[in-house]
């Protein structure tokens, strides 16, 4: 399943960490590659003619894997992502707007949360509603072991505070939906006692479980369908919590955590009492913190909070 995040800005609505947060050292080496890309993913690595990257394991670098089905997104480039690091061109032309945008993601993330993306890279829209999505996240194996993010490259230069903001809500998606936070067995799909998202069950010490027992009462729960995208609910949702950051965030806990957590990272001033809970409850979850002290230290924050009032 794609998950999506449009901008709030453009009026269009569209997992405690599983892997252990490191501290902040000041000397990652996070920094995106020249534009002569000669940074490479490993000595040894090949790239094949089909845009197949072999190292160790194989990374399909395709434009038919990179779109996953999906026409409306026309990658541009795409790159493979060793070790937190970006490396290798695999599809495509270098592209200095998709080295901004990993340079945003690096300037925010540790280094060693960056470990579960795999690919990195940057799609033109074709229309329809891939115009207004800037960014979305896939998970590329069965497990959830690796992660493919990819920037809307039009849009992220039309608006690049949406571009930080997003940067952050899409990788709460990588980071929420790790195997040690979210079960894809098949076990999962037949019986899960917790929360099941469509693709998985929640693990009890999950981070999205704990966000959903703070926040989102059982009836409000049980009647959002993961597999469908709502509007009117959501709507309908955002109308009754003033703790939301805009309708989007009402889809589903997930949207809620992640619209939050980016507001969280940029210093958005919250805009109600429900959202300031949001944002306290985020500062006082172990390592969380750390995104913002690294956009802090980078200049970057604060932001303005422009997403629609909810509880209204």
């Amino acid at each position: 399943m794609v998950i999506r995040h449009t901008a709030p800005r453009l009026g269009v609505l569209l997992a405690a960490f599983g892997l252990a947060v490191v501290a902040c050292t000041g000397n990652d080496d996070t920094s995106a590659p020249p534009p002569d890309n000669e940074a490479s993913v490993a000595e040894g690595d090949a790239v094949t003619g089909d845009g197949v990257v072999t190292s160790g394991a194989d990374v399909d670098c395709s434009l038919e894997a990179l779109n996953r089905g999906d026409e409306e997104f026309v990658f541009t480039s795409a790159y493979v992502v060793e070790d937190g690091r970006l490396g290798e061109r695999c599809f495509g032309d270098d592209d200095e707007v998709v080295f901004d945008a990993w340079a945003v993601l690096a300037t925010i993330a540790p280094q060693a949360q960056l470990g579960d993306l795999t690919l990195f890279g940057g799609f033109e829209p074709d229309g329809g509603e891939a115009s207004e999505t800037m960014a979305f996240v896939d998970v590329l194996d069965a497990d959830g072991i690796s992660f493919q993010m990819s920037i809307n490259t039009v849009e992220a230069v039309a608006d690049p505070d949406e571009l930080l903001l997003t940067m952050a809500h899409e990788f709460t998606h990588v980071f929420t939906a790790t195997p040690a936070q979210l079960d894809r067995s098949d076990e999962a799909f037949d019986d899960c006692g917790t929360y099941f998202n469509g693709e998985g069950c929640y693990v009890d010490d999950s981070l999205i479980l704990a966000w959903i027992d703070e926040f989102w009462a059982a009836d409000v729960l049980a009647a959002v369908d993961p597999e469908v995208d709502s509007v009117a609910d959501a709507d309908e949702r955002c109308f009754d919590d003033d703790g939301f950051f805009g309708p989007y965030a009402a889809t589903n806990p997930e949207e809620d955590f992640a619209e939050a957590f980016g507001a969280f990272v940029f210093r958005l001033e919250p805009a109600t009492p429900g959202q300031a809970e949001r944002l306290a409850w985020i500062a006082a979850q172990p390592g969380l913190a750390e995104f913002r002290d690294r956009a802090d230290a980078a200049g970057l924050t604060p932001l303005a909070n422009n997403f629609d009032v909810c509880g209204t």
